[in-house]
This record gives C-alpha cells, structure tokens and sequence, in this order.
C-alpha cells in the first residue's frame, strides 16, 4: 500500500492544539492583593472584567492578566503614558510580590545571592508567573547585562519594571532601557550601580 504525503503532515495532525496562555493567580495577588488592594469602583471593575480577589482560582487566562493591568492603569496611573504606567506597575507587582510567602523569602536571600546571580535566575523567576515566556540573559560587561524575552503577547516596559525591582532587593540601583521591541518579544539593557 502507497503512502500519500509525508510523515510529518500526519504527525502534525495528531498533535493536540496549544492551550491557551495561563496567568498563575500569584501573579493577580502580588499585584492586586498584596500592593494596590483596589476597592470600590477598582475591585468592581476587576470583578466586571474576570478577576474576583474574593474567589480561588488558581490559573486565568492572560486575556484576564491583561485587561486586570489596563483596569490598574486606569485607577493607579491616572494620566501616565502607557510604557511609563505599565513600569510603575511592574514596580508595584514586585513590592507586592514580596509580601508573599515566597516572596519574602526572595527578598530575604536576595542581597546574599548578589545581583548578577539574581539575574542569571530571571529566566526561573518569570517561568514562575507564565510558562509561556522565554527568557535569555547575557553578561555584556561590568553591571551591564541584556535580557531577551519572547513573549506572544509583549509588555516590555512592565517587565522592564519587574527587573528593576527585583534588583533593588539586591540592594543596587538598576536602571532598565527597552532596546527593542518586537511583536513576539523585545531585548532589555540592564545597567547598575551601588546604591551606598
């Protein structure tokens, strides 16, 4: 009996499809619960939009993640250009992360580990929140490092943000510049010096 097309066409056709991008609820509590702590008309409008503090779930759809940080800009950043209000927020998400349990464990180890290797462990940290996220580090120079995510769906300067406050725990002042931006991700300039 005659084949007809290739192997790989009919590999392809049983592969399951790609589930949907899932957003862990820590993601919503360290933003939301631990450091905004939205009520009134805020806490409705995250109820109205998908997100209810209230009710346990434990994954949300990033279309949820990303309607929650819009509903934030509009309540926490009033008047904020957008990349400058998506890096407050990602400055935010930190302070409230490490009031998690996790994350005051974090703030904890983070001056003995050092920045550098804080760094070399972003890749981990952002697994962590979504298992969609890719993420490179390089070492450029003395307190000069890049990091290359690819991210479907990109919000650079939230997690430039993220970056920045993750190393302030390392007890320096970092700087973070986009580099670029792409439409399946974008390249971040890590610069530091001491905060002493």
């Amino acid at each position: 009996m005659e084949r007809v097309g290739s192997e790989d066409a009919v590999g392809e056709s049983w592969k399951a499809p790609p589930l949907p991008v899932q957003v862990s609820r820590r993601n919503f509590e360290g933003l939301f619960v631990h450091a905004l702590k939205p009520t009134g008309a805020f806490a409705q409008s995250l109820r109205d939009i998908g997100y209810d503090a209230e009710v346990f779930q434990e994954y949300y759809p990033l279309t949820v993640w990303r309607a929650a940080l819009g509903v934030a800009r509009r309540f926490v950043c009033v008047g904020k250009p957008l990349e400058e209000a998506n890096r407050a927020l990602g400055l935010r998400y930190v302070e409230g992360f490490a009031q998690t349990l996790v994350g005051r464990i974090f703030a904890t180890a983070a001056p003995l580990l050092g920045t550098e290797r804080c760094l070399a462990r972003l890749p981990t940290y952002l697994r962590a929140g979504r298992e969609d996220m890719r993420m490179g580090v390089e070492a450029m120079g003395l307190r000069d490092w890049r990091v290359r995510v690819v991210d479907g769906d990109p919000l650079p300067d939230f997690v430039a943000g993220v970056v920045e406050g993750v190393l302030r725990y390392t007890r320096v002042e970092a700087r973070v510049e986009v580099l670029e931006r792409q439409p399946t991700g974008y390249l971040l300039a890590v610069r530091w010096g001491s905060k002493d």
